[in-house]
């Protein structure tokens, strides 16, 4: 009820109610706030009607296939460039790392495996009745002060092939162990009659001698020795094979269809094979990372190939040779014989990198009504080359195509005055030089005037004809030269009428 203030103050008379009926609200609940808000019902009910808890969509959008399919593709894709490289390479390794199989030690020379598997223990002495080959068929084993040694010796006929074999690789690392060599020469011994191969291998153990060996063979077309070096040898290990091979004084005539040496890591020496009884056919000579010397060579093909060391000696041939080497000099007296009536030319190719090449060539051929015919090709970068090429005395003017390529150092190309044909000589930025004798006499005794025509002429080109007589209408590779002599970035110096 309200009670007005003035009338409790003032007066103490009732105020009269009128007969309308009485209102009475309803007491508060205990506790119950007055908030606007709902009550706790009221908020579920309405909560329950308004979210609803979403389903599970029953597809998906194309977002997500298509990020599902980049990730496919993307998988496959390095699948491809990671797995099947992986997949390749253990493929080929394995083909080139077969099972050890002893009767596959002396293997075919176009076969890219040259180099003899593992030898089995316990195969010393035995002779397999499949291959004729002997293996660890040692003379005697012993001492030689500190350290052990084992030495061997076989014996073949002074004709056939012949051939000198390592396991050893052409990677060319520092290996620890020792010194490898070998050493081709004639027999001092005048009352041997056969091929001696000797073999010594010294070691620092006994346990380490017994994992090196060898295998020879008398028989077959791949006799010879073959050696085989145990990996893995620590820093303090000892190992090293020393391999002869001597051919006898014999008066009789002997023919050599192959000689072929594969030792990568082995110095090889070659002594002067030169006797007219002594013909060799093919010379094959394949080495790395250690020098190989050849005093005197003479067959009708020699190649000769090695890596980070050096070639050198004098080699003479019939159709051609090949000094092949990489991060390593070439230095060659060459004697090229052609046969003009043949009709077929002899070939040189010098070809190494990084290094130098000093080559000193002589073409040689009987007389003919026919030119005699040379194609030489020469090849370095990064390296002086000094080249001089000249006809025998007794030889007429020869068909000589030359090419001589360099690029970062000097090139000096000299010919004597009996090459007769074109010259170019050309760089890309550095300076040419062509010089000649002003007065060179004719090598034939015909009194013709030497003459030198240029065509072209500036400060890294230069080109034109040079020759006796009349400068033939157009060019006849039968019958006269071409030289060509390019570099990138270094001089080339020419020199025409050197002499003969």
């Amino acid at each position: 009820m309200i009670i007005d203030p003035q009338l409790d103050q003032g007066s103490s008379k009732q105020v009269a109610v009128g007969p309308s009926p009485t209102l009475r609200l309803p007491e508060p609940v205990a506790g119950r706030s007055t908030s606007p808000l709902p009550d706790y019902e009221t908020s579920q009910a309405q909560h329950s009607v308004i979210f609803r808890k979403p389903s599970f969509p029953h597809r998906f959008d194309s977002r997500f296939w298509r990020l599902t399919f980049f990730a496919l593709a993307i998988y496959v894709f390095l699948s491809v460039v990671i797995g099947i490289p992986l997949i390749v390479t253990r493929i080929t390794y394995q083909k080139s790392h077969p099972p050890p199989n002893i009767v596959n030690l002396f293997l075919d020379e176009s076969s890219d495996q040259v180099a003899p598997p593992y030898v089995p223990m316990g195969m010393g002495g035995m002779v397999m009745a499949e291959s004729t080959i002997t293996c660890d068929a040692w003379n005697s084993m012993d001492m030689a002060g500190e350290l052990y040694q084992a030495t061997a010796s076989g014996f073949l006929a002074p004709s056939g092939v012949f051939s000198v074999r390592s396991n050893a690789t052409d990677e060319v690392v520092p290996h620890p162990g020792g010194m490898h060599n070998l050493t081709v020469d004639i027999n001092t011994d005048a009352s041997q009659t056969q091929v001696v191969m000797y073999v010594t291998l010294t070691a620092s153990s006994a346990a380490l001698r017994a994992q090196a060996h060898f295998c020879f063979s008398t028989t077959g077309a791949d006799r010879g020795v073959s050696v085989y070096i145990p990996q893995y040898l620590s820093a303090t290990d000892v190992l090293a094979f020393d391999i002869r091979l001597l051919f006898p004084q014999s008066p009789d005539p002997i023919i050599i269809s192959d000689l072929i040496t594969y030792l990568p890591m082995f110095s090889q020496w070659f002594g002067s094979l030169v006797s007219s009884r002594v013909s060799v056919q093919n010379i094959n000579i394949a080495g790395a990372g250690l020098d190989i010397i050849c005093d005197y060579l003479q067959a009708d093909k020699i190649v000769v190939q090695t890596s980070f060391a050096s070639i050198s000696g004098t080699f003479n041939v019939t159709q051609s040779l090949k000094l092949d080497n990489i991060e390593g000099s070439i230095n060659t007296n060459t004697t090229l014989v052609n046969n003009p009536s043949s009709g077929l030319p002899t070939f040189l190719a010098l070809d190494t990198g990084n290094s130098d090449i000093l080559a000193n060539v002589v073409m040689v051929a009987p007389s003919n009504s026919r030119p005699p015919m040379y194609r030489a090709h020469v090849k370095t970068f990064n390296g002086s080359l000094a080249l001089k090429v000249a006809h025998d005395a007794a030889t007429q003017p020869a068909s000589l195509d030359l090419h001589v390529e360099n690029n970062q150092a000097q090139s000096t190309v000299s010919l004597d005055a009996k090459y007769m044909g074109l010259f170019d000589v050309h760089t890309k930025l550095a300076p040419v030089q062509v010089v000649y004798d002003q007065v060179v006499p004719d090598p034939t005794g015909q009194g013709r005037q030497w003459q030198l025509d240029i065509d072209s002429n500036s400060t890294s080109w230069m080109r034109g004809w040079v020759g006796f007589g009349t400068r033939p209408a157009y060019y006849n590779p039968s019958m006269s030269g071409k030289v060509s002599v390019v570099s990138s970035l270094s001089p080339i110096l020419l020199e025409l009428g050197q002499g003969s």
